[in-house]
């Protein structure tokens, strides 16, 4: 739960040892003392520094946050995909020869 919090911040501000992190309102009943506090020691861990954080809303961001930045290239690809299967000429000669339909909503994407 916290990975998906973090995820859905940006940084507001970063000064004397104290991060400021800016979380959209729908997000905000997530935020529970021991999630802001894991999201502290995890900070700490990974950058190696003792830190204050203070994770507030605000009803906009200036810049992405990173789960929409995911979301945002994993949209991308997937019209890329849907694109290339479209142009591809198998597919092309199965809709000239039987009138196939390519059912968008069928695409997706298989992990490995």
């Amino acid at each position: 739960m916290a990975r998906q919090v973090a995820l859905n911040c940006i940084v507001a501000e970063y000064r004397d040892q104290r991060l400021e992190l800016a979380l959209l309102p729908e997000m905000e009943l997530l935020l529970k003392p021991e999630i802001s506090e894991a999201i502290r020691q995890a900070i700490e861990a990974k950058l190696g520094v003792s830190l204050s954080l203070e994770i507030r809303t605000q009803p906009e961001l200036p810049c992405e946050t990173p789960a929409q930045a995911l979301q945002r290239r994993e949209a991308e690809q997937r019209r890329q995909v849907i694109e290339a299967i479209r142009e591809d000429p198998v597919v092309r000669e199965l809709q000239r020869t039987f009138g196939a339909e390519l059912i968008e909503d069928s695409v997706r994407k298989i992990e490995s």
